[in-house]
C-alpha cells in the first residue's frame, strides 16, 4: 500500500512541476499573420510613415511585461526611431512609460485579430512598412539583458535578427485557456 501512495504521490508531483515549469519556462507564440503587417502600418501616424517604428506590446497583468516598461521608460531610447506602445489590460499603464511613449490602449481581442497572443513582444517596420521583426525582447525567461535596442540597431544597418522567443504572458483568450487547465505557481 506503501508503494502505491508513493507512486501516486511522485506521479502527482510530476504533473504540478511540469505545469509549473510551462508557465514559467515555455516560450510562447511570436506574432505571426498575414493581418499583422497591415495592423501594424495602421498604427503609423503621417509623420511615422517614412521612419523606422518599433511596437511594443505589454500587457498590465504580466511581470515580464512590467519589466519591459521599466527599461523602456528608463532606457536612452534611439532619437531617429518612432517607437509605438500598445498596452493591454485593466491597469494604467505606468505614467513614465506614458510620458515618454505613444501609448495607446488596445483589448485583448484587437490583438489577437492580427496574431498577437503573447506579450511582451515587438515588432519592427523599416521605412517601407515591411515588419522585419517581430519576436521577443531576451533569450530566456526574465533574461538579464533585454535586447530591443539591439535588435532596433540591427534592424536598421539591415542585419536580420532571428527572432528571440517571447517569454511572458498569454493575453488572448485561447492562450489563457490553455495555462488555465495548468496548475497555478
Amino acid at each position: 500500500m506503501g508503494r502505491i501512495l508513493l507512486a501516486v504521490w511522485f506521479v502527482a508531483m510530476v504533473v504540478v512541476g511540469a505545469g509549473l515549469l510551462a508557465k514559467h519556462a515555455v516560450a510562447l507564440p511570436t506574432p505571426r499573420s498575414p493581418l499583422l503587417e497591415p495592423a501594424m502600418n495602421a498604427l503609423r501616424t503621417p509623420e511615422q510613415r517614412a521612419r523606422w517604428v518599433a511596437v511594443h506590446v505589454l500587457y498590465s497583468g504580466c511581470r515580464c511585461s512590467q519589466r519591459v516598461a521599466d527599461h523602456l521608460a528608463t532606457s536612452q531610447r534611439p532619437s531617429d526611431w518612432s517607437e509605438i506602445v500598445l498596452w493591454v489590460g485593466d491597469d494604467a499603464p505606468p505614467p513614465e512609460l506614458a510620458a515618454r511613449f505613444d501609448v495607446r490602449r488596445v483589448s485583448a481581442e484587437d490583438l489577437a485579430t492580427f496574431g498577437i497572443e503573447a506579450a511582451p513582444s515587438m515588432m519592427v517596420l523599416d521605412p517601407g512598412g515591411d515588419v522585419v521583426y517581430a519576436g521577443g525582447y531576451t533569450d530566456r525567461k526574465q533574461g538579464p539583458v533585454i535586447e530591443d535596442r539591439r535588435i532596433l540597431e540591427d534592424a536598421r544597418r539591415g542585419r536580420v535578427s532571428a527572432p528571440l522567443p517571447v517569454f511572458g504572458c498569454a493575453v488572448s483568450n485561447r492562450l489563457q485557456q490553455n495555462f488555465r487547465n495548468l496548475p497555478a505557481p
